[in-house]
């Protein structure tokens, strides 16, 4: 079963015993490959594993003793872009993008959306997949409000360039005949996160946490948000359908419409 997760918590160190609590949100089983991309440093970093699971994969244990503010998961069981080029999350500098969803035959489109890349963005791309299509023409409109190398652009911003890249690769699909659409989307540029809902259920988990009540500097903060089929417990929001949950630095949310 797929599975697309982000989490940010604003101590790197204890991001594990963020997620502890609810780590059964990130059980799936059956997938063919699998990626982990994170902020470490202040440099994103991915590890790619492109080979199937059979049976269950617990994505928790594969966080290990990960230290990072910063981190989306991505687990898929198609069979359509294989290899290390086209397993999920991808990257660009300090950005990162993990995607669920397909459209059929998408590489008849290749050409008319690299026409919309400059050609430093149209050399990134090295698989097929929509994900990473998704991603450049997403950098492509940073590029062009001159945004793309601002650290701390506001999620507003962010935002709204997701918006235009999100419908600009659906209408060149639609335009060309492809059936499929694009799934929930999740991207950080290791500063904020954005988690768009295009398609079934995605929910955010607020959680603040205090490992000894008598130290006031054990007491840390995350947001979890999983791509999910049903709801996934107490705790969990659900986001409305069609709309983006802006994560800012300081862990503060807002929803804004897609």
């Amino acid at each position: 079963m797929p599975l697309l997760f982000t989490c940010v918590c604003n101590q790197p160190e204890r991001l594990l015993s963020a997620i502890e609590p609810v780590r059964e949100v990130l059980l799936t089983k059956d997938i063919t490959r699998w990626g982990l991309s994170y902020v470490q440093a202040g440099e994103v970093l991915l590890s790619r594993h492109p080979k199937p699971v059979k049976g269950p994969f617990d994505f928790f244990e594969v966080l290990g003793s990960l230290s990072s503010d910063y981190v989306i998961g991505v687990a898929t069981d198609d069979e359509t872009y294989k290899g290390n080029a086209n397993t999920q999350p991808f990257r660009y500098k300090h950005w990162m993008l993990g995607m669920q969803g397909d459209i059929e035959n998408f590489p008849e489109v290749h050409e008319a959306l690299e026409a919309h890349l400059p050609g430093f963005l149209q050399r990134s791309v090295k698989g097929k997949s929509p994900a990473e299509y998704v991603l450049h023409v997403f950098l492509s409109l940073l590029h062009d409000a001159g945004q793309l190398d601002d650290h701390n652009l506001e999620p507003k911003h962010s935002a709204a360039a997701l918006r235009t890249a999100l419908a600009l690769v659906q209408k060149v699909c639609s335009d060309a005949g492809l059936k499929g659409a694009l799934g929930n989307i999740m991207v950080s540029n290791s500063r904020s996160t954005l988690a768009a809902r295009l398609a079934g259920p995605v929910f955010q988990r607020r959680l603040k946490h205090i490992e000894d009540a008598k130290r006031p500097e054990t007491e840390f903060r995350s947001v979890l948000v999983v791509s999910a089929e049903s709801a996934l417990g107490e705790g969990f929001e659900e986001l409305p359908p069609q709309s983006i949950l802006c994560i800012s630095r300081d862990l503060s949310t807002d929803i804004v419409p897609l």
